[in-house]
């Protein structure tokens, strides 16, 4: 997709056609999708500062256990002291996305790719959260 923020709309319309049919409640799908967005967001403000003519690969696999989203953008790669999500009672601004992302998906990592930055987010389904849990 283009690091553009008008095709941020699409992206979120898609993803809650996806998230809508895994049996997820209404809030968790739209945990899923904020998360997402801002994901893509911080793409496009801190890895392309704000350039709408590059690309960000995103890709979504989904299985019976889990919904596994990747980006993957060429942009200058974050400095890993600066993504850590910022608690919710500090008084700036910085840092609410990263703490929303990492409160409502399962999984989060970051690293570099031959292709460049790579982000994975993972959502475990129901069924796997539960034995999960039991373990």
């Amino acid at each position: 997709m283009p690091s553009d923020p008008r095709f941020l709309p699409i992206v979120r319309s898609t993803v809650d056609g996806l998230v809508g049919t895994f049996g997820l409640s209404n809030e968790e799908c739209i945990g899923i999708i904020l998360a997402i967005d801002e994901a893509l967001a911080n793409v496009i403000r801190h890895a392309y500062k704000s350039r709408y003519d590059q690309t960000i690969e995103f890709e979504c696999l989904a299985n019976e256990q889990q919904i596994e989203f990747t980006l993957l953008d060429q942009g200058e790669p974050p400095d890993p002291a600066r993504i850590c999500a910022q608690p919710m009672d500090e008084v700036a601004l910085g840092g609410r996305g990263t703490h929303l992302i990492r409160t409502v998906m399962d999984e989060v990592t970051y690293g570099q790719v031959a292709e460049g930055n790579q982000l994975k987010l993972v959502k475990r389904l129901h069924g796997t959260r539960a034995i999960a849990g039991g373990q």
